[in-house]
């Protein structure tokens, strides 16, 4: 399976990373609500991002629902995150009357609750998400490593109560790779992408073997 970093409206840029593989999923930030994004025809999923309008992301026919667990493959899937800059783009909306920034780009703190609920009860072996835990966000040292959002702390609480043995996410527009306790995690940037077998090891080619040693 094929998992995606941020695309931020560059469908046709997704749309080749998909041409040679059966099945993907992509991590958020797919432009929904900036762009339009066609129906994605076979086994080629996603979650949302904080840019990415959370009205229209439930409606598409290829959004992952926050808080789904696929059992067969033991993935457990969390869309949304804290813009940093939301003031800016509230700002961006009066000046221009176009809507780039949405208050429900987070779950609601009874959601995240319940979504935390059931993931102490599955315990996946693999989580993607848009953000990270804050003690990957601190390897990261992104414009987003203080965020205090309700996504981060529910991200924090599901780390405390079960490590996954992979856990894969975008959001920090890096490529990373880290090990902390029993997890792998795995940061994307926009556009890049990773391989993963069934037994969650990664594919990559010499090129991007490359990126990823940058």
């Amino acid at each position: 399976m094929r998992f995606i970093g941020d695309v931020h409206g560059k469908i046709k840029q997704y749309l080749k990373l998909i041409e040679d593989c059966d099945s993907s999923i992509q991590v958020g930030d797919m432009g929904i609500g900036f762009v339009k994004v066609p129906k994605i025809e076979g086994n080629h999923k996603g979650i949302r991002g904080n840019h990415d309008n959370p009205n229209m992301a439930v409606r598409h026919p290829n959004f992952i629902k926050d808080g789904t667990f696929w059992e067969n493959e033991s993935i457990f899937f969390l869309g949304g995150a804290w813009s940093i800059d939301w003031e800016w783009r509230q700002e961006y909306e009066m000046n221009f009357g176009k809507r780039i920034w949405w208050p429900n780009e987070e779950c609601s703190v009874p959601k995240l609750q319940k979504i935390i609920d059931f993931y102490s009860e599955v315990k996946p072996e693999i989580v993607v998400t848009h953000d990270c835990p804050t003690i990957m966000a601190h390897e990261i040292h992104s414009h987003h490593e203080w965020d205090k959002s309700k996504t981060r702390q529910a991200l924090d609480r599901m780390f405390e109560i079960h490590k996954p043995n992979l856990w894969i996410f975008g959001h920090h527009h890096v490529n990373l790779m880290r090990n902390i306790e029993e997890t792998r995690f795995i940061c994307l940037d926009e556009l890049s992408f990773v391989d993963i077998k069934a037994d969650g090891s990664l594919i990559m080619s010499d090129i991007q073997r490359k990126l990823w040693e940058k």
